[in-house]
This record gives C-alpha cells, sequence and structure tokens, in this order.
C-alpha cells in the first residue's frame, strides 16, 4: 500500500480550484494562483516550494514551473513511496502527490526544520556534509580511500545515519552529490533528513544539459 493511501486525502487545500492544476493549464498560471493563497517559501529554476496548513500544522507544496520540475516531482514522488527508502529515516515524509496528471504537477510534504553545520555534525560523527557524502561514497563501493578504510568503516558501522546515507547512494540513482550542500538537509523529529530528492541520472540526462 503507498504511504500516501494511509493518510487522509488531501490532494490540495479545501478551498483551493482543482482545475487550477489540470494538463492543459500552464505552468505559470499554476505557479500564480499558488502565490495568491500560500506563502511562498523557496524557488529554484524548475520548482517553488510553499508553506500550506494542514491539519493545523505547517507543511510544504512543491510546485513545478517547468518540464524539469514536472520530471523532479516525479522521480521525488517515486522515491518517497518506496517502501525500503523511506524506511532507511532519512526522508522528509510525503502527504500526497497529484495524481490526476500523468506526471504530478506538485507535491506535498512534511516541513522540516532548518538545519545548522553544527547540527548536521552532531548527526553525522563530527563530519561536514561533503565528508560525510566522501564516507558514504566509500561505504557504498564508488570509491576507494586507502589508509583511510578503516576509520571511514568504523565510522559507518558507529552511526546509523551515516549507514543510511551509504545504502541510499549505493541503492539508488540519485544525483549524490546534492546531498553536500546543506540546503537539501533539514531536521525532522529530531533525526536529520533530505528535503529535496529530485535529482536522478536520467532527470540530469534529460534536463540538466
Amino acid at each position: 500500500m503507498k504511504i500516501h493511501e494511509l493518510l487522509q486525502e488531501a490532494p490540495l487545500p479545501d478551498d483551493w480550484d482543482k482545475s487550477a492544476y489540470k494538463s492543459d493549464t500552464s505552468f505559470a498560471s499554476r505557479i500564480r494562483y499558488a502565490v495568491e493563497r500560500a506563502q511562498k517559501i523557496g524557488t529554484g529554476s524548475s520548482r517553488v516550494a510553499f508553506e500550506i496548513e494542514y491539519e493545523g500544522r505547517a507543511t510544504i507544496l512543491k510546485v513545478a514551473k517547468n518540464k524539469k520540475g514536472i520530471a523532479q516531482n516525479e522521480y521525488e514522488s517515486s522515491m518517497l513511496d518506496d517502501y525500503y527508502f523511506t524506511g532507511l529515516g532519512i526522508n522528509i515524509p510525503m502527504i500526497d502527490y497529484d495524481e490526476e496528471n500523468e506526471s504530478p504537477t506538485w507535491i506535498h510534504m512534511e516541513k522540516a526544520d532548518k538545519m545548522k553545520p553544527n547540527q548536521f555534525k552532531k548527526f553525522f560523527s563530527g563530519l561536514t556534509p561533503d565528508e560525510a557524502l566522501h564516507v558514504a561514497q566509500y561505504g557504498s563501493g564508488k570509491i576507494q580511500v586507502g589508509e583511510d578504510s578503516e576509520r571511514y568503516q568504523q565510522l559507518i558501522e558507529d552511526n546509523e545515519y551515516l549507514d543510511s546515507l551509504v545504502d541510499l547512494i549505493g541503492n539508488y540513482d540519485i544525483a549524490f552529490f546534492d546531498l553536500t550542500r546543506l540546503a537539501n538537509w533539514g531536521i525532522y523529529k529530531n533525526r536529520p533528513a533530505i528535503i529535496d530528492i529530485g535529482g536522478s541520472s536520467e532527470v540530469i540526462a534529460q534536463h540538466y544539459t
């Protein structure tokens, strides 16, 4: 059973016109509609993030603003609907996503607190995001580290979050270098969580070149 099926169905806020997100509406009009009704908290090259209230708490709605954003929504929703990945415990839970269109124009997610550098180090045995990824690359067999291998292996064995990161980049086709950016990490229920998983080699090949 999909994660979103375990939760109360909430395709968009009840007072929003669902027709505003039909496939025949423009990207600009979808964004404009959301801007008029929610607080915009972030924007990138492909998606805009809005804060909306859901069941009395702040949550995040990511709306695609071009085809690249649609591809990212499709990939991220598939990852957040993946039982094994969500079991790793380093993701932000998804509440729902657009199923009215062939590819999702939006994703609705829980909201994470901002991650600070010292907090990341506390979660990851004193490592920075770049250092943590280097260790995870070693653990997943993507690189060799020579004399550091014993230390890296011990770090992975001693830290559950590093172990999950090894599992993630070893078993999924994600743009894992994005994880070196602190902005791609947040804190959810007192644990580190990746807040943006929109890239795979296929998405990058089609939309980043």
